[in-house]
């Protein structure tokens, strides 16, 4: 009986081994089980926010380019030409009551006949008078303070006009008097001229002058 029981107690220890060894071998495979589906899990979270993170529009760090302003300038918005000689036309106009016994004031107007669009003046026209032959005749004429200069925009057709004050030549003993046919104008600020017609009185004495012109205005 003794020898029954000793003989069946290492056969009882390794069974009980086996089966502790199945036991650890199934626990491993459940916990294997449950990583597998935690890394499952995990990776969907991740895919699942890739989409919403690839669908933020990306954004440009660098600033945009800065605009030129526009009209600022520069023809950049730039105003009205210049008026020039061949852009004007001249006339004398009387102006009523200019006459007095030492000379006469007179309107030298200067249109703008160019039909280009408009152009800009301000200050005081050169004026001498010329002879029929086209020649320059005694001093150029001083000026009139009496009006301020102010910048004049023309548009096609519309003038300005300057205070022409006319001494009579007679009045000079030394004036050595000399027929007159035109003035020579100078627009302000322009190196060319255009010719008015003006049959008058000049002297030759260059000391003598007999004109005076008055700031250009608009009409």
């Amino acid at each position: 009986m003794n020898s029954r029981n000793a003989a069946s107690r290492p056969a009882s220890a390794s069974r009980r081994a086996l089966s502790l060894l199945a036991l650890l071998a199934l626990s491993g495979s459940a916990l294997a089980g449950c990583g597998s589906r935690d890394d499952d899990g995990g990776g969907d979270a991740a895919s699942s926010s890739s989409p919403s993170a690839s669908a933020t529009p990306s954004v440009d760090a660098t600033p945009a380019p800065a605009t030129s302003p526009a009209g600022t300038g520069g023809a950049a918005a730039t105003g009205p030409a210049l008026c020039t000689a061949d852009m004007l036309s001249g006339t004398v106009e009387d102006i009523p009551g200019g006459a007095s016994a030492g000379g006469v004031a007179r309107a030298l107007v200067l249109t703008n006949t160019s039909g280009g669009g408009a152009c800009t003046m301000m200050g005081y026209p050169g004026v001498s008078y010329l002879d029929a032959a086209g020649q320059q005749v005694g001093a150029a004429a001083g000026r009139v303070d009496d009006v301020a200069a102010a910048p004049v925009t023309l548009e096609p057709g519309q003038s300005a006009a300057a205070e022409l004050r006319e001494t009579v030549a007679q009045k000079y003993g030394e004036c050595q008097v000399q027929d007159t046919a035109s003035l020579l104008v100078y627009p302000p600020e322009d190196t060319t001229s255009l010719t008015v017609s003006y049959p008058s009185t000049g002297c030759l004495n260059g000391d003598i002058e007999l004109l005076q012109v008055g700031a250009l205005q608009a009409r």
